[in-house]
């Protein structure tokens, strides 16, 4: 059974929901335990890993960063990695910069080149 990226995003999601409503229910049933100076800082060191989380899963992203010789394959693993082609820019050279953004430095030192997608 294949589900894809969305659908298991959207799975997460509902479940760290869920887990969000559950401490919730759960400090309001024992609001005095959770006022325990060692219980409240492991609280507040878990919401704010858990916003964290929220946050993460709500702006998904990543980045992949290859190094390597021209015409060494950077742009094919790439294009393997992400399920498309990066146009040709006018030197006839693949252009990575048509992807997401992506910051790539100047080819220097023989033809070696650093990118980040």
């Amino acid at each position: 059974m294949d589900i894809n990226i969305d659908t298991k995003l959207n799975n997460t999601r509902n479940l760290l929901k869920e887990l969000g409503n559950s401490v919730v229910i759960l400090i309001n049933s024992s609001p005095d335990v959770f006022e325990e100076p060692s219980i409240k800082s492991c609280l507040q060191d878990f919401l704010i890993v858990y916003e964290e989380a929220v946050e993460r899963l709500e702006n998904p992203n990543f980045r992949i960063a290859t190094i390597g010789t021209t015409s060494s394959g950077k742009s094919t693993i790439v294009n393997a990695l992400i399920g498309r082609k990066s146009r040709r820019n006018e030197r006839g050279s693949l252009n990575p910069k048509a992807f997401l953004g992506t910051e790539i430095s100047n080819c220097t030192n023989k033809g070696c080149c650093l990118g980040y997608w």
